[in-house]
């Protein structure tokens, strides 16, 4: 990157320039976003809002705490922040991806079709691979509900990361 144009993205952004970071913030939006849209789908189907976090937790507790109904703190606090952890580290991957190796812009719509693309390649890993590996009992979460979720996390983290590090296409020139 040339001189002008780092002085031009320090204008613009105001979060210093370190790989991944500002796909990291994005991720933990995105990652928050889903988590209120979960409880919102569970409050609205009469479930437990608190379940996916206990599920989440089962890593840690075994399968036994996802049983516990209401809130139970512990499982809450471990399954939430083992959630949070994870939407942060994939919004960092999302950046890197998108902006360091793709050289997508900001502009056109792209970082939420972009978004929205990776919530799905998200969601497929995950449900096919990753939780018939790790944690089984995830997939017990209502199939729709679950790829809704995933596409609210890759649509924010798209959107929030355009704000927090716009790229024009001009910038590709």
């Amino acid at each position: 990157m040339s001189t002008s144009s780092q002085a031009v993205r320090s204008a613009v952004s105001s979060l210093p320039d370190v790989v991944g970071l500002g796909g990291a913030i994005a991720g933990l939006v995105g990652g928050l976003a889903m988590a209120l849209v979960g409880a919102i789908i569970s409050s609205s189907l009469g479930s437990d809002i608190w379940l996916e976090a206990k599920q989440i937790a089962a890593i840690v507790y075994g399968p036994a705490t996802a049983a516990q109904p209401g809130f139970a703190a512990g499982p809450v606090v471990v399954g939430t922040l083992l959630h949070l952890i994870a939407s942060t580290v994939l919004g960092a991957l999302f950046g890197i991806i998108t902006r360091r190796v793709l050289h997508l812009t900001s502009e056109f719509g792209t970082p939420l079709l972009a978004g929205l693309i990776y919530g799905m390649l998200i969601w497929l890993v995950a449900y096919f691979i990753v939780l018939p590996l790790l944690n089984p009992l995830l997939l017990e979460t209502y199939a729709p509900a679950f790829i809704i979720q995933h596409m609210i996390y890759g649509a924010v983290t798209g959107l929030v990361y355009t704000w927090l590090r716009p790229l024009s296409y001009r910038e590709f020139e």
